[in-house]
């Protein structure tokens, strides 16, 4: 019992420190490099121009009827690519030491490893989730669990190949380190929600305000998009480099031996 309190004391605290690790991380990434940061906030400013040029914050109407405009997700794609990209080299960024020249070049190698582990993660779980589906509820719900368990692993795996992890082997990935999976999410989640509800009221406060206030608070947004990859960047790093197992941490978040 007293194993087991020790045990939960030190997931907790881990996971504390591991946000503010991640956090502490990803806005020394605006100072480090605000190139990576750009790839994200650009795409994001330049919709937001479209945007306002199309009449979307004129009221909450216009809003929902200019939300599915051809020419807002023209933007809107590259706006996503950008997010992504930005996520992905902050964590490459904190794994090379915060050098942003080894950052982007990234070995061919690399990138096709990292390439052919999404590849086969997002293969594997589609086919599993299709299955689970026409199967009856019951072995559906199971192999759906087996499915997210899987898909889990996989994605720490595809983390690994991407900042040269190379102690993160596949079957480490689903056995032995399946919590740094979840860590994975959990440092996700405490990146991305308080962001996306602070970008969801910005987007609520600007509607039918005077253009002057709509310019700014869009800027505001535009770089809060930039924040947003970065700490969700730094989290894929930093839960990576704790590599939590079902025995303990790796190396305790925060720690520089």
């Amino acid at each position: 019992m007293h194993r087991a309190a020790q045990l939960t004391w030190s997931a907790i605290r881990g996971t504390v420190l591991a946000i503010y690790e991640s956090y502490r991380l990803g806005g020394r990434t605006f100072l480090v490099a605000p190139t990576i940061v750009a790839i994200a906030v650009l795409p994001e400013f330049l919709q937001h121009v479209v945007e306002i040029q199309l009449g979307m914050f004129d009221s909450l109407a216009a809003a929902r009827r200019l939300a599915n405009d051809p020419l807002r997700w023209g933007f809107g794609y590259a706006k996503i690519a950008g997010l992504v990209l930005t996520i992905l080299l902050t964590a490459r960024l904190w794994a090379c030491g915060g050098s942003v020249r080894r950052a982007l070049l990234i070995p061919p190698g690399v990138l096709l490893r990292t390439i052919g582990a999404l590849v086969a993660t997002l293969l594997i779980g589609r086919g599993l989730d299709y299955l689970a589906a026409q199967l009856p509820p019951l072995p559906g719900a199971a192999l759906a669990i087996v499915s997210a368990i899987l898909q889990a692993g996989m994605t720490a795996w595809t983390v690994a190949q991407l900042i040269e992890d190379r102690a993160m082997t596949l079957r480490r990935a689903l056995t032995t380190h399946l919590p740094t999976a979840v860590l994975l999410f959990l440092l996700f989640l405490a990146a991305m929600a308080p962001a996306q509800l602070l970008h969801l009221a910005n987007h609520r406060t600007a509607l039918a305000q005077p253009d002057a206030l709509v310019w700014a608070l869009m800027l505001f947004d535009s770089l809060l998009v930039g924040l947003m990859a970065a700490l969700t960047g730094a989290g894929l790093f930093v839960a990576m480099r704790a590599g939590p197992t079902w025995r303990g941490w790796t190396r305790k978040p925060g720690s520089t031996d």
